[in-house]
């Protein structure tokens, strides 16, 4: 059988990963999948955030000058980005020093903004037959506002997905 693993860092993930590996056995696969958010591109760089253009109208109506410094929003979009990749590199390491009894193992981390999007595309572009992963990734208003990935992987996907809690 081959597994794809969606790991995040979170305690959920590291659960469904203890269950997927207490699982398998030499004859199975197993792809150990992360998604990071990744590097913005130069255009999206240019582009103001939410928190710059609520400055420049509070600008605009405060009189006050210099609130906006559009340099700072591009460092935080980088930095944010390199941390997620950072520890996205971080937990497959984790995951590459454990002996997990499987010959056939990949490792795959990928930038992408549309998590779903991107886990969907990797089962069936490596056509496994179960994407596994935990309940909770993210925050609860997060959630609550966007739905969690777990609940829009089984929504999206045409394979099998075992939600682990």
């Amino acid at each position: 059988m081959k597994y794809l693993l969606c790991i995040d860092g979170s305690a959920s993930s590291r659960k469904a990963a203890e269950k997927v590996t207490s699982m398998i056995s030499n004859e199975d696969a197993i792809i150990f999948l992360s998604v990071f958010p990744p590097v913005p591109e130069s255009s999206q760089l240019c582009s103001p955030s939410s928190s710059t253009l609520s400055k420049m109208v509070f600008e605009m109506f405060s009189g006050v000058p210099d609130l906006v410094d559009s340099n700072e929003d591009q460092q935080n979009q980088l930095k944010r980005s390199n941390k997620k990749k950072t520890e996205a590199l971080k937990e497959l390491h984790y995951y590459q020093k454990m002996n997990i009894p499987c010959n056939n193992i990949k490792y795959l981390l990928v930038g992408s903004n549309e998590v779903s999007d991107t886990i969907t595309k990797v089962a069936d572009k490596f056509e496994v037959d179960c994407v596994v992963m935990g309940s909770r990734g993210m925050g609860t208003i997060k959630r609550l506002l966007l739905g969690s990935v777990s609940s829009q992987v089984l929504q999206m996907s045409n394979r099998s997905v075992f939600i682990i809690r």
